[in-house]
């Protein structure tokens, strides 16, 4: 009988273990911020599901796992999901920003969340960063845990909603016709290393 009980505490223990190293397999790692800009204008009036997007980085950064994303990396996703006003209804658009195009052309898988999203802006002359003009200097560091909720106003009765632990980038809504955002919109986003699922690997090896 003891043989029979420590076994089954041992079997919960392994249980317990698997669980944890599961959990630890979708683990997102700090990420940097950065301003960037859309190449395009998206609107829900013509936007697919599918559809491509990108948006170039005002300045370099790097990531928490080392990876240098110099000034002029494109973010390079697609519209993941997009509902068009009927009848002056609402309307929406989520976006996915998932690899990051170096100037090589290289691509490198990323995590991306939007922080924050807001109409172009008439930058001074001599800025270095034109995005830091509008938006402020991105933060260094964005929490795993970071949520954002912002409300219609910054850009016009449109609003956004994100978090990191979020498989889309960032959604935007409008509670009364179509979403237009203008090329050179501002986004300042939050970019980090991809999340792996380690456990599909496993099973497909």
């Amino acid at each position: 009988m003891r043989l029979a009980s420590s076994l089954k505490n041992f079997s919960l223990c392994l249980a317990t273990v698997s669980f944890l190293f599961a959990g630890a397999a979708f683990a997102q790692s700090d990420m940097v911020g950065v301003n960037v800009r859309l190449d395009q204008q998206l609107t829900t009036k013509s936007a697919t599901q599918g559809q491509i997007v990108a948006a170039k980085l005002d300045r370099a950064a790097k990531t928490s796992d080392g990876i240098d994303l110099p000034r002029g990396t494109e973010l390079l996703g697609k519209v993941s999901h997009v509902q068009a006003s009927q009848n002056g209804g609402p309307a929406s658009f989520s976006l996915l920003f998932d690899k990051a195009q170096l100037k090589d052309g290289k691509e490198i898988p990323v995590k991306v969340t939007i922080l924050g999203a807001y109409p172009p802006g008439q930058e001074s002359a001599d800025s270095l960063y034109p995005g830091d003009d509008l938006l402020g200097p991105a933060p260094r560091h964005v929490s795993p845990e970071q949520r954002v909720d912002q409300e219609a106003g910054l850009l016009s009765h449109i609003s956004m909603t994100s978090a990191v632990q979020s498989h889309n980038s960032g959604t935007f809504r409008r509670k009364a016709g179509n979403i237009k955002l203008a090329r050179g919109t501002y986004l300042q986003v939050g970019v980090g290393p991809a999340i792996i699922d380690r456990t599909q690997n496993d099973q497909a090896m």
